[in-house]
């Protein structure tokens, strides 16, 4: 099954959101939009129902709307997020870059940054009438986290160069840390001392 996120960019992209959200309800048998409506839930229906598997497919099937599908994937879903965040949060305390590149080992911790995001979300915050920095400094920290996590699993011939990153101020950005460390260490694992 494609995850709940594409399904939703999916419909997005073919303008029917709203039919899943609930914007646009069920109208009445007397309007004369009705069996348009109907028509587009049936093929939203058809869309979310084809998309998922067989298992699931037949706990929906006496569904009377695309929403109500939805709201039964969603209550599912976020269950399994939690457990799928618990997997993530757990691997990435394991992945260490064990002699691969400094750039692949990036991008695997960055995979798993990246899912992490797309299950458990950072906040957004909003402040209305003063100026707030709460988003900004949500971010900063957790790319500091990012950083850790990042040193915590790299090889130890990068100790000289964990310790430099370290002592930087301000704390470098995931992208510049990761660069960093290449730019120094580069090609370390094979042996080609600068």
């Amino acid at each position: 099954m494609i995850g709940l996120k594409r399904l939703k960019q999916f419909l997005f992209a073919k303008n029917k959101t709203s039919f899943i959200d609930g914007t646009i309800g069920k109208p009445t048998t007397k309007l004369e939009t009705y069996m348009q409506w109907m028509r587009c839930d049936a093929m939203i229906k058809g869309w979310l129902t084809t998309a998922i598997e067989k298992d699931i497919r037949l706990s929906v099937k006496y569904a009377n709307t695309a929403s109500e599908i939805w709201s039964d994937l969603e209550e599912r879903f976020q269950k399994e997020s939690a457990r799928r965040a618990y997997q993530l949060k757990q691997s990435l305390t394991t992945t260490r870059q064990q002699g691969s590149s400094v750039s692949s080992y990036y991008t695997k911790l960055r995979s798993i940054w990246d899912e992490i995001q797309s299950t458990t979300p950072t906040p957004c915050y909003e402040c209305v009438g003063y100026t707030c920095d709460m988003g900004k400094r949500l971010n900063e920290s957790k790319d500091k986290e990012r950083l850790y996590e990042f040193l915590m699993g790299i090889d130890c011939q990068y100790s000289t160069i964990k310790a430099h990153i370290l002592a930087m101020k301000p704390t470098p950005t995931s992208h510049h840390y990761c660069q960093e460390t290449h730019k120094r260490g580069y090609s370390v694992s094979d042996g080609d001392h600068r």
